[in-house]
C-alpha cells in the first residue's frame, strides 16, 4: 500500500469512535453517496491477522503486536467501537476526501459517534510495535 499519491500527497482515513449502540445502517445512505464503506478496526486485524497466517508471514513484529491485540479481551471490546471510513474500497485517500466524508458525517449529528478523527499515513504519525515484538 502507498502512504503518498504519484504526487507525493500524503493520504488519509477517517476514523470513528463510536458508543456500543452505534449501528452501521445509521450511516448507510451517507456512505452510499460518498461510495464510501465501514470496516470495524477489530474485524480489520482480524483478517490482517488470518491474511498473514494464511501466506505465512507471521514473522513480523506487526503480526505479532496485531495477534496480540486481537486475543486481548479489554482492546477487542475498544476496537469493536473503531470504524475506518474506505473510500472506493481504499484505506486511505486524499485529504479532500477525507474533509468532505467528515462534513457528511457530522452534518447527521449522531449521537452515537463519539468522535471523528482524521489521520495522515506518515509513519512518525502512527504507532509502531512496541520493542518486546522486534526480539
Amino acid at each position: 500500500m502507498s502512504y503518498y499519491t504519484d504526487h507525493g500527497e500524503i493520504l488519509y482515513q477517517i476514523r470513528l469512535n463510536v458508543f456500543d449502540n452505534f449501528k452501521k445502517e445509521e450511516l448507510t445512505n451517507i456512505l452510499k453517496s460518498q461510495n464510501a464503506s465501514l470496516m470495524c478496526q477489530y474485524d480489520a486485524f482480524v483478517s490482517f491477522v488470518k491474511d498473514c497466517e494464511n501466506n505465512e508471514e507471521t514473522d513480523n513484529p506487526l503480526y505479532r503486536w496485531t495477534k496480540d491485540t486481537i486475543n486481548d479481551e479489554k482492546k477487542k471490546k475498544k476496537y469493536k467501537n473503531i470504524y475506518s471510513v474506505y473510500f472506493n474500497k481504499q484505506q486511505v485517500y486524499k485529504e479532500d476526501i477525507a474533509d468532505d466524508m467528515i462534513e457528511a458525517i457530522e452534518n447527521l449529528k449522531l449521537k452515537t459517534i463519539i468522535e471523528i478523527n482524521k489521520l495522515d499515513t506518515q509513519p512518525k504519525n502512527n504507532p509502531q510495535p512496541p520493542k518486546k515484538y522486534s526480539e
